[in-house]
């Protein structure tokens, strides 16, 4: 099943504003491209995006461009606490990032397997991912 997307850039759905944003981000699962349109490295990203895309188009993954919407990038690191990189994926479940690259790290293989992961543990109360070792 399609995803009806209203925005696109060369095909990919485009976060116009902070409050779209926030929306996407509490999905069950999103795929987050901080991508430059001036950027070589950012467009080698985009060619390894699209290849993921087309092989899985039912994935909700947006593309935020980092020169226009400057904002809603910060947005994002603020939010995730993933410090900001271009270009970027981040894979979110529920709001909770499960994974994140960047620059050559970003490959269609990659996110295949972020998007696999789920999100780790959190430890109780502290904000802390991850399982912490047994205190003696």
């Amino acid at each position: 099943m399609a995803m009806p997307w209203s925005k696109s850039s060369q095909g990919l759905p485009e976060i116009d504003s902070i409050e779209e944003c926030a929306s996407v981000m509490k999905g069950e699962l999103v795929v987050l491209f901080k991508h430059s349109p001036t950027c070589p490295v950012s467009w080698m990203a985009h060619r390894e995006v699209m290849q993921y895309w087309s092989a899985q188009p039912d994935v909700p993954l947006y593309l935020v461009s980092v020169r226009r919407r400057r904002d809603v990038s910060r947005y994002i690191a603020d939010q995730t606490h993933v410090g900001h990189e271009s270009p970027q994926v981040i894979v979110l479940r529920r709001g909770e990032v499960v994974a994140a690259g960047s620059h050559d790290d970003i490959t269609a293989e990659t996110i295949a397997a972020f998007v696999s992961q789920t999100p780790p543990e959190r430890v109780a109360d502290t904000g802390i991912l991850g399982n912490p070792e047994p205190v003696s």
